[in-house]
């Protein structure tokens, strides 16, 4: 019997009458990961929060922490470093029965298990792979088929490569420049304008995939203007070849807010939970949302937490 891919999986694994969700959600936090461990070793540390979701009759949503000692929140320790940074993951996604994470610095991809255990199963390195010694800066992941599908930001030639990585965990680099410039031909960027991408999915029933991008400028890039003025609230659904993309606005841009990860909720195909992150000098923050694909926003900009999650899924 022909086994149901798993990208199919992923959004079968409840139906419409669903109405309570478990969000697995990661921090991302940059230089402040690195941590002393009891014997005095240097490790790096990330945190994974659960929430729980409730999705009313109305279709509008509500969020619920769940405290640390109910197991709302859980410390990964991670020993591989780069450049003296470490554990900065970027994703959450389940891939068939595993719950997988990015580390944005060293390329490292893990399973996560029992709430805190790392399991390696891949290091990813920049561009092709043969050009340079340099972990991967994953900032997106999503399935299509029965394929992990890793992207970066696509802002420089070595962050247009994708990376496949196939159900054994082994690995294609495809370079998507054509596919990255697609998208920013379509948002009307000339050729110093730029997008940052934290976040995608692969829609398994429109077969389409959706971007949305975190920032979006149409000037070259300036730390002080991309960090207070170039959040975006342009959703792009885009076909499988990149040769038809709509482009649609969802609430309002709010200029220091991006989106850094999105996911369609399983059992309603056309609503999505997402995280915005906010960056500003020394300022972190994060912000959750959820919307459906008209545009209509389902549950308003709500901050969780003073620090930078990157990654969001319903487990």
């Amino acid at each position: 019997m022909k086994q149901t891919p798993f990208d199919k999986q992923r959004q079968q694994r409840y139906d419409n009458k669903q109405r309570e969700f478990l969000l697995a959600i990661i921090t991302d936090e940059d230089d402040s990961s690195q941590v002393e461990l009891d014997d005095g070793q240097t490790a790096w540390r990330s945190t994974l929060r659960y929430d729980e979701l409730v999705r009313e009759a109305t279709g509008t949503y509500e969020l619920h922490d769940i405290e640390e000692d109910d197991g709302g929140e859980h410390h990964l320790i991670s020993l591989i470093a780069e450049g003296g940074r470490g554990a900065e993951f970027s994703e959450l996604v389940m891939f068939g029965k595993h719950l997988m994470t990015f580390d944005d610095r060293t390329g490292l991809v893990c399973e996560i298990r029992h709430q805190n255990q790392l399991v390696p199963r891949q290091i990813l390195m920049t561009g092709s792979g043969d050009e340079k010694f340099k972990g991967f800066k994953s900032e997106w992941a999503t399935i299509k088929g029965n394929e992990l599908i890793v992207g970066s930001h696509g802002k420089k030639p070595e962050e247009e490569w994708i990376k496949v990585i196939g159900r054994n965990y082994g690995l294609q680099s495809i370079n998507w420049h054509d596919n990255y410039q697609a998208l920013r031909e379509a948002a009307g960027l000339g050729p110093e304008g730029y997008m940052v991408h934290e976040a995608a999915e692969w829609h398994p029933q429109l077969q389409k995939w959706l971007f949305f991008p975190r920032k979006i400028s149409n000037q070259a890039f300036e730390p002080q203007h991309d960090e207070n003025c170039c959040g975006s609230n342009k959703l792009f659904i885009v076909s499988e070849d990149f040769s038809d993309i709509q482009i649609i606005e969802v609430g309002e841009a709010i200029g220091e807010r991006g989106v850094s990860s999105f996911k369609i909720l399983p059992g309603f195909p056309n609503e999505c939970v997402a995280l915005k992150s906010v960056e500003v000098g020394n300022r972190t923050e994060t912000y959750f949302f959820a919307f459906d694909l008209q545009g209509n926003v389902l549950h308003a900009d709500t901050l969780i937490g003073h620090y930078k999650c990157e990654g969001i899924e319903i487990v």
